[in-house]
This record gives structure tokens, C-alpha cells and sequence, in this order.
């Protein structure tokens, strides 16, 4: 068996491979693109191999292209892996050799590679998070152009259809006239988009049978019931890798 740590990085990335003994077979900085791994994985071929990358930024493609080579992928938690955050010397190189070292001994603390399909579903729950919060601040800064202007709306809700009629004729300054309807275009684009993503979470959930089980409980919406799965995938994985 030959070890391989991997210092991923968006460009330029370490390879360093660990024999069973702990020597050293091979060292090198390569560019983050897939043919070069493909190639130092060639170098090897003849070898089975064990491959370890720390959770970081950008980590799928290298997942996926493990899983498509058929290699034995282990994903690293990187706030678990003191080994790496606490060492003396901090260089890539160093840190590629550590992550071999911790699983050719069976130290490495491992993080849950969630597979195609779980990380898709995550980035839709994520994009429609990051939309919702987009509005917030949007909302929140009208509430703030009013307050700087003293202005009291008539309805407990300045977003609703009644809110939207006052808004659109309360009289305020040219250029905080122009922020407030800028916010409210912007406000309408986002809720499409939100919209656009409901739809997309419905149909990658169709036929889970998760869903009318948890919806069945009052209390719990379709989304309250996606974060559930969500988080039952978590404490799964974490029965399996304890830092998932």
C-alpha cells in the first residue's frame, strides 16, 4: 500500500507519497489540475494507493476525481488535524507528508466525503440560504431609510401588497427614493430566484419518503424536514468518520 498526502490548494498543490515503512516514494509540487494528478497517479499504478486531502476549498473535483479513478479517497478535518495546525515547521510540503504519515498510521481524523448527489442538494439549500439573506438586508436597509426620515408605515408589514402601495407613495429625498426602489427591484429578483430554488429542492426531494414523515409532525415545513435529513446524513456519516 502507498500513502498519499495531498496539500490541496486552487493552483498549485503537494504530493507526497509514503511507502508502508514511512519512506518517502515521491515529493512534488503539481498544478491543481486534473491531468497532473492522473499523472502521479500513473507513477503509481502499479502500487494500491490511499489518498488523503484536508476538507478545504474547492475539495469536490478532487473527490470525485479520486472516485472516478477508483481510489481509495479519506477527506481530513482540518480543525481536527492538530498535527498539521500545531506543527513546528508550516510549509505545504511539510503538510503533505504529515497527512500521509497520520493515515499510514491510522491517526488521520476523518471528515465525511458526502457523496454527488448529498452536496448538490447541500449547494441548493445553501444558495437558497444566501438568497433569503440577501433580501434580509435589503429589507433591513429600507426599515433604515425610513427611521433616518421619521416615517411611520401604516401596516405592520412594508413588503406585503399593502406595504408595497405605501412604499411605492411615500414622498423621501431623490436619492433615498432612488436606494428604496433599487432595494425593492432587487428584493423582487432575489424572491424569483428563491422561488426558482423551492422548486429545485421539491424535485430533488420527490420521492424521498423522509419528507411526509417528518411534514407529518406539526410544525415541520418541507424545509424544516430538508434541514432534518440533512442533519440525519451528518450523524450518520459521523458514526462511520467522527469529525463528518
Amino acid at each position: 500500500m502507498v500513502y498519499l498526502g495531498v496539500d490541496l490548494h486552487r493552483k498549485r498543490s503537494v504530493v507526497t507519497a509514503l511507502a508502508e515503512d514511512g519512506t518517502v516514494i515521491l515529493s512534488r509540487r503539481i498544478a491543481s489540475r486534473p491531468e497532473d494528478f492522473r499523472r502521479v497517479f500513473g507513477e503509481l499504478e502499479a502500487r494500491s494507493l490511499s489518498v488523503t486531502f484536508e476538507a478545504t476549498y474547492g475539495w469536490s473535483w478532487f473527490a470525485d476525481l479520486l472516485a472516478d479513478a477508483g481510489i481509495e479517497a479519506h477527506m481530513a478535518h482540518p480543525l481536527a488535524t492538530k498535527a498539521i495546525a500545531a506543527g513546528p515547521v508550516k510549509n505545504d510540503s511539510v503538510d503533505a507528508r504529515t497527512l500521509a504519515h497520520l493515515l499510514r498510521s491510522n491517526l488521520l481524523p476523518e471528515a465525511w466525503i458526502a457523496p454527488p448527489l448529498v452536496r448538490e442538494r447541500r449547494r441548493l439549500a445553501r444558495t437558497r440560504t444566501s438568497l433569503v439573506r440577501i433580501r434580509s438586508r435589503l429589507q433591513c436597509q429600507v426599515h433604515a431609510i425610513l427611521a433616518d426620515h421619521c416615517v411611520q408605515p401604516p401596516v405592520d408589514s412594508i413588503f406585503g401588497a399593502g406595504g408595497r402601495r405605501f412604499l411605492a407613495s411615500v414622498e423621501l429625498p431623490t436619492v433615498d427614493r432612488g436606494r428604496v426602489d433599487a432595494a425593492l427591484r432587487l428584493m423582487n429578483a432575489s424572491t424569483a430566484e428563491v422561488i426558482s430554488v423551492d422548486k429545485e429542492l421539491r424535485a430533488a426531494f420527490t420521492g424521498d419518503e423522509r419528507i411526509p414523515r417528518l411534514t407529518a409532525i406539526p410544525g415541520i415545513g418541507f424545509l424544516s424536514a430538508r434541514v432534518g435529513i440533512k442533519a440525519l446524513q451528518v450523524a450518520t456519516a459521523r458514526a462511520r468518520a467522527p469529525f463528518a
